[in-house]
C-alpha cells in the first residue's frame, strides 16, 4: 500500500517537475531579452527538484530518497548562481546611469538625443 502510494506520487511530482520545465523551456525561446529569458530560466531549479524528488520517492529506497535530497539541494544551490553569473555577462555592467535604468525596466524607450542649442 505505501509502495504503491510513493509511486504514484513520484509519478506525479515527476510530471509537474515537467510541466514546470515545458513552461521554463517556452518563456526562454519567447521572451524577447536576456534578463527576462533568465529570469524565465529561474524555473528550471524547481522543475529539477521536483523531478529528483519524484524519481527518488517512486523507488522507495531511504538511502536514495537521502541521495536525491542532496541532489535537489545542490541544485537548488548551484543552478540560480549560474544564471546569475550568466545574466551578468550577457547585459554587461551598467556604466551610465541610462544604462541601469534600461536594465532595470527593458522594454522602455530610449530617450531622444539632447537637441544642439
Amino acid at each position: 500500500m505505501i509502495a504503491t502510494l510513493l509511486q504514484w506520487g513520484g509519478a506525479a511530482l515527476v510530471a509537474l517537475g515537467l510541466l514546470v520545465f515545458t513552461g521554463a523551456v517556452i518563456g526562454i525561446y519567447r521572451l524577447p531579452s536576456v534578463l527576462t529569458r533568465v529570469h524565465a530560466a529561474g524555473a528550471v531549479p524547481f522543475g529539477a527538484v521536483l523531478v529528483v524528488v519524484g524519481a527518488t520517492l517512486a523507488t522507495g529506497d531511504p538511502k536514495l530518497i537521502l541521495r536525491g535530497l542532496l541532489v535537489a539541494a545542490f541544485l537548488m544551490l548551484t543552478i540560480p548562481s549560474s544564471a546569475h553569473a550568466i545574466a551578468w555577462l550577457a547585459e554587461g555592467r551598467p556604466d551610465t546611469a541610462e544604462e541601469r535604468a534600461r536594465q532595470r525596466n527593458p522594454f522602455a524607450r530610449k530617450a531622444p538625443p539632447p537637441k544642439p542649442p
